[in-house]
């Protein structure tokens, strides 16, 4: 699921949002105020009474809504088609190429190929790059110092990052003109440069911490 979320950008609904472990509890935007004010009111008892009780869990339990239905959610729904697809695929390639497997009768093949060929293909390559290697690290400092070293490079002058802006914001056209165009032109190198120490510039892992991931 991490895999598909991360390639397609695909918005989630909070039924998807408690179904992927994001999010532990649902509450109405009507009712916000006063879960606010319930858990200041909480918070300041607790902190008189129990100083180390957990006095938050009742109260987000008490104001959410148990009437969401995560099996209802299209992540749960299009499950087996996600894992079918992004799951264990360790390149772009073989996710184009199951996706396409699916069929035209597919919804969800066909729609998920339509929006990942809307989208940069040397962004997709590093993304999955990125998600393959995260998933090595051990702690949060290594892994915001990659996609601090990633995101520094996605923003060196004439990348797609600046054709996005401009075709979705600046001429609004929605004909961005990637470059390299396609998946295949986007070799190991081009993937590896967004990865690559900064030297000087590097991010101080030091000064972040050692937090496990």
């Amino acid at each position: 699921v991490g895999n598909y979320l991360a390639l397609t950008g695909n918005r989630l609904a909070a039924e998807d949002l408690i179904y992927a472990g994001i999010a532990t509890h649902y509450v109405k935007s009507e009712n916000l105020d006063d879960l606010k004010s319930a858990l200041a009111e909480s918070t300041t008892s607790a902190s008189a009474d129990d100083p180390n009780g957990d006095c938050i869990a009742g109260v987000l339990m008490s104001f959410h809504d148990h009437n969401v239905d995560i099996e209802a959610s299209f992540l749960s729904q299009n499950r087996a088609d996600i894992d079918y697809a992004f799951d264990g695929k360790d390149t772009m390639e073989e996710i184009i190429d199951a996706l396409e497997s699916m069929g035209e009768d597919s919804q969800f093949g066909q729609s998920t190929l339509k929006t990942l060929n809307q989208m940069s293909p040397t962004s997709l390559k590093v993304t999955l790059e990125g998600l393959k290697r995260g998933s090595k690290l051990s702690s949060v400092g290594e892994a915001l110092q990659m996609e601090y070293r990633m995101s520094q490079a996605f923003m060196r002058e004439g990348s797609d990052f600046y054709e996005g802006i401009r075709a979705a914001l600046v001429d609004k056209d929605g004909k961005p003109k990637w470059s390299p165009s396609s998946l295949e032109e986007v070799t190991d190198d081009i993937v590896q440069s967004h990865f690559e120490p900064l030297g000087d510039n590097e991010l101080d892992v030091n000064a972040i911490g050692s937090a496990k991931l």
